[in-house]
């Protein structure tokens, strides 16, 4: 049994016993890397506050992929396009938050995130020449902080 058929195995048996029968779709987006997407009607107890459930949900999958083929495969899930509208959220509190750098032309600490948001922030960030993040704090107060980027003199020939 490959990888996608042991996700779509393990997801439908947490369904089955959560007693839900939402749709499922698995895809490979590449070797080792695969999006599953759930939807339907009255799961948000699956995505759970601030994505909380959400994201035990696909620890555990990854841990049960883990234990059965002894791989990690990068697994994620999202529900009812959670992820999809949370990362357009967060893209557009960080564009605030760059203006505000640009603006005061000092450092500006965002709040608290996931792991999973801070990503999609400094992947954000990476677009601007002209500010640069670092992750700062510890546990579940870690969050992101965004600076101005210091002007490198020219050497001097």
């Amino acid at each position: 049994m490959d990888i996608k058929e042991l996700i779509e195995k393990k997801m439908n048996k947490i369904f089955q016993y959560i007693g839900i029968k939402p749709e499922l779709s698995v895809q490979e987006i590449e070797e080792n890397n695969f999006n599953v997407v759930v939807s339907g009607d009255d799961l948000n107890f699956l995505i759970g506050f601030r994505g909380q459930s959400l994201d035990g949900l696909q620890n555990i999958l990854r841990l049960m992929i883990y234990r059965e083929t002894q791989t990690q495969p990068l697994i994620t899930l999202d529900i009812n396009d959670y992820k999809n509208r949370k990362s357009e959220k967060i893209q557009d509190m960080a564009k605030t938050f760059i203006d505000k750098v640009r603006f005061f032309q000092k450092e500006v600490e965002m709040p608290r995130m996931s792991p999973w948001e801070r990503r999609q922030v400094h992947v954000l960030v990476s677009e601007y020449d002209d500010i640069e993040s670092e992750s700062t704090g510890e546990g579940e107060n870690r969050r992101v902080v965004l600076k101005p980027k210091k002007l490198t003199k020219s050497k001097k020939e």
